[in-house]
């Protein structure tokens, strides 16, 4: 019986799982939670990344959404139309996206690494599950942040 897993002890024949992996861990001994741990710190951040980006653009894309339909509300009560109004639309897509993409892309890998080399020192595995968490901890410090006041607490 093993009951302490290393990530220096990485299991013959182990394969990187696909992507998402989030098997509830119903128990150590299920094979589905087994087979998703992270052993590498390539993997680690590659998974970070990606939820990292999923999580941002979510975000973003809401936010871009919203903001485009103040603009359609501030345009039709002022009598502004025309192309200049799908032009500007069309920039507020673009300047949430970039941004949400840019800023997914450095956090990502910026807490994907700080985390595989805390897992690394500890000589522990990851489970799937952490990225996971961690790009909801990003998102949610991200708007706890766009607030004036709570950035100055913060």
């Amino acid at each position: 019986m093993k009951v302490f897993i290393s990530s220096l002890n990485v299991p013959i024949g182990y394969t990187t799982p696909s992507f998402p992996s989030l098997y509830w861990p119903l128990g150590h001994t299920s094979s589905k939670f087994s087979s998703s741990l992270l052993y590498y710190s390539a993997d680690v951040w590659r998974f970070t990344v990606l939820w990292f980006l999923i999580a941002f653009s979510g975000v973003y894309v809401v936010a871009a959404f919203i903001a485009s339909i103040n603009y359609l509300i501030y345009s039709q009560r002022n009598n502004y139309g025309g192309k200049s109004c799908f032009v500007t639309i069309l920039m507020i897509w673009c300047t949430y996206l970039t941004s949400g993409l840019f800023i997914a892309t450095i956090g990502g890998s910026v807490v994907g690494l700080i985390i595989s080399a805390i897992y690394k020192a500890g000589s522990m595995t990851m489970s799937t599950w952490i990225p996971f968490v961690w790009a909801l901890v990003g998102v949610l410090y991200d708007i706890s942040t766009s607030y004036s006041n709570s950035s100055m607490t913060l």
